[in-house]
């Protein structure tokens, strides 16, 4: 059917309506563009559709470079947004799902990453021995011949790996240092027929089950950090750079009390906020995942750093004046807010991956008395409609300094 797209939907998709009413999500359509489009998905009230063709498009469309997104490949589904506009698009979407959670926001600042150079952890399906990246929506598996997407560490391995039979291996995640150079590949299976350079260590998921330990060193947000095979870490260290930068400059211009503020590291993974952000402070760490618990203790022996092994849900709240908040893509929820709420801070920063949690969880933090003074989009994921968003949040009557960000921030 020919559509006119109006908007853009929380996951990147178009928003348009057919000739019934129906609300239509376009996968790969624009604001302001006519495209034919093929229905995929059909629900009670709404419809998913994937372009066609695109009959009057958009001046911030441009032409996709990479043969295997054009193959079918589900990664990188804003290749076809121009560099420019994408963080603009994703400050859009935060903004529109803030106005849908009855919060005030200021307009949001912009964050593109610096010396990137690609993920740093790949996962990826396997066939006939090859790793590769399945179909949107489908169970088909694109096997790339080179992938840009990826810090050429990774890609080596991606591309010229073999990962054994297809009957002994169906899933490896691909770990790489950008800046140290270490290589880790973890597999489902076997790892008898595993075919990687020499300087790759390999572990299997069963191994890991029994107890064994394997771990490489990344360097970023100023210091070198130990990641286990199955422990969280941001997909680029760059990403890491823009996430510690941000959240310090917010803390510097809202932080309160100075530098001996006490402050929560929530969902803490391998330490990144802790052992950066907290130096010098007393650091109340929470994170439930045993792996990234042995990371953390490593990465930050010889700080004064507290750790609770526990879901942040039942963290027996202490005093501090920063808490910093960095959940996986479901958000905090009401269960989240009052636990870190009862630790009674004067700021608190958000760092979320899903536009439509973040905003919740905004409302709710407002609701408990917070105000949304800061909101930074950052550019943690380009070329896709992943979006990271970190705001920051201050008790009613807080001034609120100037967030200094230098020359790379720009509004939307």
């Amino acid at each position: 059917m020919e559509l006119l797209v109006t908007a853009t939907a929380r996951d990147g998709a178009g928003v348009a309506r057919a000739e019934d009413g129906r609300v239509i999500f376009v996968e790969g359509a624009l604001a302001g563009e006519t495209v034919i489009a093929e229905v995929i998905e059909i629900d009670k009230r709404w419809s998913r559709a994937r372009v066609v063709e695109v009959l009057d498009p958009s001046p911030e469309r441009v032409p996709v470079p990479c043969a295997h997104r054009l193959e079918g490949c589900g990664g990188c589904d804003l290749m076809h947004v121009g560099a420019d506009f994408q963080l603009r698009m994703k400050a859009g979407i935060v903004i529109e799902q803030l106005r849908r959670s009855g919060v005030d926001a200021p307009s949001p600042s912009l964050r593109p990453l610096q010396d990137d150079q690609g993920r740093t952890t790949v996962r990826a399906a396997v066939v006939d021995g090859r790793a590769g990246y399945r179909v949107r929506g489908s169970h088909d598996i694109v096997v790339p011949e080179v992938c840009g997407a990826v810090d050429p560490l990774a890609e080596q391995l991606l591309v010229e790996g073999r990962f054994g039979n297809a009957d002994e291996i169906d899933k490896v995640t691909i770990r790489v240092g950008n800046r140290t150079g270490e290589r880790l590949v973890m597999v489902t299976g076997s790892t008898q027929h595993v075919s990687v350079p020499d300087d790759v260590l390999v572990v299997s998921s069963d191994e890991l089950d029994a107890g064994r330990r394997a771990w490489i060193h990344e360097e970023a947000g100023g210091r070198r950090w130990r990641l286990s095979a199955r422990s969280f870490f941001q997909n680029r260290p760059a990403g890491v750079d823009a996430l510690v930068a941000e959240v310090a400059a917010m803390v510097d211009a809202l932080g309160g009390p100075g530098q001996e503020a006490p402050l929560v590291d929530a969902y803490a993974g391998v330490g990144i906020f802790a052992g950066t952000i907290g130096r010098g402070r007393t650091v109340y760490a929470i994170e439930r995942s045993r792996d990234s618990i042995a990371d953390l203790r490593v990465n930050l022996d010889g700080s004064d750093v507290k750790i609770s092994n526990a879901p942040v849900e039942r963290w027996k709240a202490l005093p501090a004046s920063i808490v910093i908040a960095d959940p996986a893509r479901e958000g905090l929820g009401q269960a989240g807010v009052d636990a870190l709420g009862r630790a009674d801070p004067q700021l608190f920063v958000l760092v979320g991956c899903d536009p439509a949690s973040f905003a919740r969880d905004a409302g709710l933090l407002c609701s408990a008395g917070m105000r949304l003074k800061h909101v930074t989009v950052v550019d943690l994921f380009p070329d896709t409609t992943h979006i990271e968003t970190v705001g920051a949040f201050a008790r009613a009557g807080l001034s609120s300094g100037h967030v200094e960000r230098g020359d790379i921030a720009a509004q939307p």
